[in-house]
């Protein structure tokens, strides 16, 4: 990417609060980032693999686990799995870009292109791309099930257009693989073409995407790797799922180094202006929590202080993550073929890696010490994000209003840490006759901490 337009995509993005510690190099992130992937990783079960490049430069490229545990075929690099929702920044991309060459209007009436369909006329191409819509994921009465063969997107749009809207455009931001469909929608009929076809020839072709496309679910693939599930603990296949289901929001195949490919080609003006990528980069709306806004097709989020653009995905088998951090121009890939895996988590992990900021690893969950005695309670004045502490059969669990109880830890920092390890953690704050008087909460690891007030009269 020439400087110049390096420098105009950086200053459009988000503001980062600066880090202290400068991006670490190759050698340093080798050590860290194996430990990381050992942590996350059973080496004799379903596996994952890690990629960390900063510009061009693959400073880190590893795997962990098996691709067929039934096999014993381990983990390759260049392996493909499918990387469901991330398939959505691509449907982003394509749509933006569509609208820079004038072929859609991103604030146009998505009715405009649609007229077939009885679609509100406020809902816009941009609140379908940022899930602030309003889109229904469920039919508002039961239907009968798709059948397992190759399902029309007109037929899919066909049932999404009929939903009463979950709440006025552009007033809320929910997640939505439904408005992703109709964007599927606007590609092929503005293009003439599927949306596959349409990916295929506007996206992967011109970027060199070789092991990226949409996973036909009776197509043979070279180096697709088997999926997996956890079942009351136990390793299991997945189901067979029928990937033309999600198809525009979350379908498509890839391998790690077409993700890298990919987000270098969108965050250097190959795929959109830059103007265009910090669109997608800008969070629709402010009042979202801070890990989870999203632009057009793309999460905003924090890590140690950094912003960081990127997208998750989990689907039957599969789970992943891809992340940059347009500061250091640093992309990190985290691909598993397991749908109970923690993509995002480890993805965080490594970038924290990159920039010389490790996030600790978690430690192993030992006895309750005596001053464990002081947690159980309640805490926080709003219902959506109260927490109960709660000490049963030698074991700290935590509750939100109206859920079950989950198991977590307190580590040998004295900081509640759920499990399996997801890097949010709860310190709990002390008076000076060690009454605990609040939770701090770090959501991903990171401030500023969340406040909740010990509300029980205890």
């Amino acid at each position: 990417m020439r400087p110049l337009l390096l420098a105009l995509c950086v200053a459009l993005l988000p503001p980062a609060t600066p880090v202290s510690a400068r991006p670490a190099a190759a050698a340093a992130i080798a050590g860290e980032a194996d430990a990381a992937l050992a942590a996350a990783v059973p080496s004799g079960g379903s596996g994952a693999t890690v990629l960390i490049a900063r510009g061009d430069t693959i400073l880190y490229r590893r795997t962990r686990g098996m691709a067929e545990a039934e096999l014993g075929v381990p983990m390759a690099p260049d392996q493909i799995f499918r990387i469901a929702s991330i398939t959505k920044s691509f449907t982003a991309a394509l749509i933006v870009q569509m609208a820079e060459r004038g072929e859609v209007a991103l604030d146009a009436p998505a009715a405009r292109y649609l007229p077939e369909l009885p679609l509100d006329p406020r809902i816009t191409l941009r609140q379908l791309l940022s899930h602030t819509a309003g889109i229904a994921e469920n039919d508002a009465t039961p239907q009968p099930p798709f059948g397992p063969g190759e399902v029309p997107l007109a037929q899919q749009v066909a049932r999404i257009a009929a939903r009463p809207l979950r709440f006025a455009p552009g007033t809320e931001q929910r997640y939505s693989n439904s408005g992703y469909m109709l964007l599927g929608a606007v590609i092929e009929k503005v293009t003439g073409q599927s949306w596959d076809e349409a990916m295929r020839t506007r996206l992967f072709a011109p970027l060199g995407l070789a092991d990226t496309a949409y996973d036909r679910r009776d197509a043979i693939v070279a180096r697709r790797v088997a999926g997996y599930t956890l079942a009351d603990g136990q390793l299991r296949n997945a189901a067979a799922f029928n990937m033309s289901l999600p198809k525009t929001a979350g379908s498509l195949r890839s391998s790690a180094a077409d993700l890298m490919r990919w987000m270098r080609a969108l965050a250097h003006g190959r795929v959109v202006s830059a103007a265009g990528f910090a669109q997608m980069a800008r969070p629709a709306l402010a009042d979202v929590p801070l890990q989870e806004r999203y632009g057009l097709g793309l999460y905003v989020w924090q890590v140690r202080g950094q912003t960081a653009i990127g997208h998750t995905g989990q689907i039957d088998g599969f789970a992943s993550a891809l992340l940059y951090l347009p500061a250091s121009d640093t992309v990190i890939v985290v691909l598993a073929n397991n749908d109970a895996f923690d993509a995002q988590t480890l993805a965080r992990r490594m970038a924290a890696i990159a920039l010389g900021k490790p996030y600790p690893l978690p430690l192993s969950e030992r006895a309750l010490p005596p001053e464990a005695a002081a947690l159980p309670g309640v805490y926080g004045n709003d219902p959506a994000t109260m927490r109960t502490l709660a000490i049963a059969g030698g074991r700290l669990t935590i509750a939100r209003a109206g859920r079950a109880a989950i198991p977590v830890m307190l580590d040998a920092r004295g900081d509640i840490r759920f499990l399996p390890d997801e890097i949010s953690y709860f310190t709990p704050v002390r008076d000076a006759a060690g009454k605990v008087i609040r939770l701090d909460y770090f959501a991903k690891g990171e401030g500023p901490a969340l406040a909740l007030p010990r509300t029980d009269p205890r």
